[in-house]
């Protein structure tokens, strides 16, 4: 087994654990929405792990393609996940920035699934192969889609979307502390 599917497998593993701890807190007391939250954004992480290590391991542009297609519905949800774990445990973040931030990744994640092969790139090359961490993977070079501006500037609202609630939750002086749930015992 190689170095890159060790690191990324265990990468996911650390993220269903996590989301499982979440979902149980969320499961035992279901007012903890922001708990529910970020175990769907720790699952939506682990398969956007699993299709970079299958992207890695491509071996045509035509199957490259397709995965980086695919690899936006996770982002997707990390990103939609992300706004709602921001909202829900800081209570902080402008409600009309959250709602651009997820309507122009969905957006995206259209735009995606109408261009060919994905909104990343018009065409893809022959793939390149170069050694990581003592592994051959894949890497694409092709004709660069210019919409895949839209997916980036999603990530560019998200930034700003979160540097906001921060600044809201150091104004308002309060860290929300979590409070300690026993499995077992209702809160």
């Amino acid at each position: 087994m190689s170095w890159v599917t060790v690191i990324w497998s265990i990468g996911s593993g650390a993220c269903l654990t996590l989301a499982f701890i979440q979902f149980v807190v969320w499961w035992k007391n279901r007012a903890a929405r922001a708990n529910l939250a970020f175990s769907v954004l720790a699952i939506a992480v682990a398969a956007l792990a699993a299709l970079e290590l299958a992207l890695m391991r491509a071996e045509t542009p035509e199957q490259f393609g397709t995965l980086a297609r695919w690899v936006h519905v996770p982002a997707w949800v990390i990103v939609v996940s992300l706004v709602a774990f921001v909202r829900l445990y800081f209570r902080a973040g402008r409600p009309w920035l959250a709602w651009v931030v997820i309507g122009v990744r969905t957006l995206s994640l259209i735009l995606n699934f109408v261009f060919s092969p994905n909104i990343n790139y018009w065409r893809i090359t022959p793939l390149r192969h170069v050694s990581f961490l003592g592994e051959s993977v894949s890497v694409p070079t092709g004709i660069p889609n210019p919409w895949m501006l839209v997916a980036q500037s999603s990530l560019l609202l998200l930034v700003i979307f979160v540097i906001d609630a921060t600044i809201t939750v150091w104004r308002r002086g309060d860290v929300p502390v979590p409070p300690i749930v026993k499995i077992g015992t209702k809160v």
